[in-house]
C-alpha cells in the first residue's frame, strides 16, 4: 500500500514496518519448529492424512481443505509427521504477518505492530493450534485474511482487496463453514450501524463474486450430488451440542489467551467505544455477536480463534496510544510480560518435554496455582496431561494389539473386517496397519465411503468402549479378545471384541448409520 514515487520513498524507514512484521512471522515459525514431531500424530491428524490420500471435493462430516493440505504435504515432504506439520506452521506464521498488516493499515506504528504480533504469538490458544494438521490453523488464517481484506478495502477502496475477500471467504468455507458466522455477524452489524454508503458498485462486485462461486462450484456440486450431507451432519451434532455452558466458555476466553487477554479485550473495547473509529464499530459489534453465538452453542474456544487477529490488531493500536504517554521502559515491560507468560505456558500447549516431564510440570502447575482446567477432558474427567497431548499417544500400540487379535481364527475363521465408530481409531488402524490388518470400516464418519454398504461378514473384529448386556446381543457369539488400558490416551478403555454371526439388528443399525449422511 506504499506508493514509491521518489528516491526519498526508498529510504530505509519506509521498509521498517514491513521488516518488523516479517520478523514476527519468522519468530512464530521458529517457535513451532523446535518441537514439530512432539509425541506423535494427533487423532485428528491421522484422520485427515488418511482421507487426504484421495483428492475429494467433499466429505460427510468435514470440509475438504485440510485433506488437500495433507495430500499436498505428502507430495512435497513425504509421509512423515514432520512433513505434514510444515504447512500448518507456515499458515500460522502467515496469520501473524496478516495481523501485523492489519495494524499497519489501521495506522499503527512500530509499537502497535510489536504488541499485536506479540499478542498472537504469545497466546496459549494460538500456540496450541498452530502446528497441528487440523482445520483450526487454516480457519485462523482465512478469518484473519478476510478481516484484513475488509479493512484494507475500507481504507483504500482498491478492487484487488474485493478479490482477496472473495478468495479468503471461498477457501475459508472449503476449510470450515464456521467462517460464515463471521460473515453473517459482520453483515448484520453493518446493517445495524447504517453504513450502506460503503457498498461498492455492483460492477466492482460482480467479478469477485464470480470468482467466489467458481472456487466453490465443485464443492457445491458434490454437496448436491450427495444430498447435502453437511445439513444432516450439522443437525446430528446440534442434538448434543446445544447445551449452554457460559461459565466454561468465558473461562477459556479469558484464561486460554494468557496475558494476551489484555490486548484482545482492549481491541474489542476500542472498536466499540472509540469515537474516532466509528467506521469500524460494526466489527466490534460483529465480534460480540460471534462470541455470544459460540457461548450459546457450547462452542469451544478454537471455533472462533480466527476472530482474534482482528482484536489483537486493534488492541495493539489501543495500547500504543496509552503507552505512548509512558517511558520506553514501560512499553518494553508490557510487551515482555506477554512473552514471560507464554514461556510459562509453553509446556502446556507445545510438546517440548517428554510425557513424564509434561505430567510433572502440569502437576506442579496445578499444585501452585490450583488451575486445572487444561487437564479437563471433553467427557468431564481429568487427566495428567492435556487431552490434545493424550490424543497423540499409543496409536501404534493399539494397532499392534488389534493385529494380534485379527490373526486369531474364530468359529467361522479369521475376521475379514474391523469395525469401529471412532474416526480416530479407524484412521490409526488404516495408517499403521497397512496390509497387516483386514479391511477397516466405519459407518459414522467419512470412512463410510471406503466401507461396504452392508455387513455380510460372518466374523468381525469390533472396537468399542461399550460393555454390559447390550454388547452380548449384537452377535450369536461375542468374545472379548482384549482391553486397552492407557492412562493418558484416547484409546483407554477400548475393548476389542470378535463377533461371530452378527445379529440382524446389528447389521440394520450399521446400514442406518451409514445412510445417515449419504444417499446410498
Amino acid at each position: 500500500m506504499v506508493n514509491i514515487s521518489s528516491s526519498q520513498d526508498l529510504s530505509p524507514s519506509i521498509w521498517r514496518p514491513h521488516l518488523l512484521i516479517i520478523f514476527f512471522g519468522i519468530l512464530k515459525l521458529l517457535i513451532h519448529l523446535i518441537a514439530l514431531k512432539g509425541y506423535g500424530y494427533h487423532a485428528d491428524e491421522i484422520y485427515y492424512v488418511e482421507l487426504g490420500k484421495e483428492w475429494q471435493w467433499g466429505f460427510p462430516d468435514i470440509s475438504p481443505f485440510v485433506t488437500w493440505i495433507a495430500h499436498v504435504s505428502n507430495l512435497l515432504f513425504g509421509s512423515s509427521l514432520t512433513g505434514y506439520r510444515i504447512l500448518p506452521c507456515l499458515f500460522s506464521a502467515a496469520t501473524v504477518v496478516i495481523t501485523g498488516y492489519m495494524t499497519y493499515f489501521l495506522g499503527g506504528k512500530r509499537l502497535t505492530i510489536t504488541i499485536a504480533c506479540s499478542a498472537i504469538i504469545c497466546s496459549p490458544a494460538f500456540l496450541a493450534t498452530s502446528y497441528l494438521l487440523q482445520p483450526a490453523v487454516f480457519d485462523e488464517f482465512f478469518w484473519a485474511l478476510l478481516s484484513f481484506a475488509l479493512i484494507a478495502y475500507h481504507k483504500s477502496r482498491k478492487t484487488p482487496f474485493l478479490w482477496l475477500m472473495a478468495v479468503a471467504l471461498a477457501f475459508g468455507i472449503l476449510n470450515k463453514y464456521s467462517i460464515l458466522l463471521l460473515v453473517f455477524s459482520a453483515l448484520i452489524a453493518w446493517l445495524i450501524c447504517g453504513q450502506r454508503t460503503d457498498v461498492p458498485h455492483w460492477k466492482k462486485l460482480l467479478p469477485p463474486v464470480l470468482v467466489f462461486l467458481l472456487i466453490l462450484a465443485p464443492h457445491i456440486a458434490w454437496q448436491i450430488e450427495q444430498g447435502f450431507p453437511i445439513f444432516k451432519f450439522t443437525a446430528e451434532v446440534a442434538k448434543t451440542n446445544f447445551d449452554v455452558d457460559l461459565s466454561d466458555y468465558l473461562l477459556q476466553l479469558f484464561f486460554f489467551h494468557g496475558a494476551s487477554v489484555a490486548v484482545w479485550s482492549a481491541g474489542l473495547i476500542f472498536l466499540i467505544t472509540n469515537p474516532k473509529s466509528k467506521e469500524y464499530l460494526f466489527l466490534g459489534i460483529a465480534s460480540l455477536m460471534v462470541i455470544a453465538v459460540l457461548s450459546v452453542l457450547k462452542g469451544k474456544l478454537y471455533y472462533g480463534l480466527g476472530l482474534f487477529p482482528l482484536l489483537f490488531a486493534n488492541g495493539g493500536y489501543c495500547w500504543e496510544r496509552m503507552l505512548n504517554h509512558f517511558k520506553t521502559a514501560y512499553q518494553v515491560t508490557f510487551t515482555g510480560m506477554l512473552y514471560v507468560f507464554a514461556l510459562l505456558s509453553l509446556p502446556v500447549v507445545i510438546p517440548i518435554f517428554s510425557v513424564n516431564g509434561n505430567q510433572f510440570y502440569l502437576s506442579e502447575m496445578v499444585r501452585l496455582t490450583g488451575f486445572s482446567r487444561p487437564l479437563r477432558y471433553e467427557d468431564g474427567s481429568y487427566g495428567k496431561m492435556p487431552q490434545f497431548f493424550a490424543d497423540m499417544t499409543d496409536w501404534e500400540h493399539l494397532t499392534t494389539r488389534v493385529a494380534a487379535v485379527s490373526r486369531q481364527p474364530g468359529t467361522f475363521g479369521k475376521a475379514s473386517v474391523i469395525l469401529t465408530n471412532d474416526y480416530a481409531i479407524a484412521g490409526a488402524l488404516k495408517h499403521y496397519g497397512n496390509a497387516a490388518l483386514p479391511l477397516v470400516i466405519s459407518a459414522k464418519n467419512s470412512f463410510l465411503n471406503q466401507s461396504p454398504k452392508n455387513l455380510d461378514q460372518h466374523t468381525i473384529i469390533y472396537l468399542t468402549k461399550s460393555t454390559g448386556l447390550d454388547i452380548l446381543l449384537i452377535a450369536d457369539q461375542v468374545t472379548l479378545m482384549d482391553t486397552i488400558y492407557s492412562k493418558n490416551s484416547h484409546i483407554n478403555g477400548i475393548r476389542i471384541y470378535r463377533l461371530s454371526l452378527p445379529s440382524k439388528a446389528f447389521k440394520q443399525q450399521y446400514a442406518r448409520d451409514r445412510l445417515m449422511f449419504v444417499k446410498s
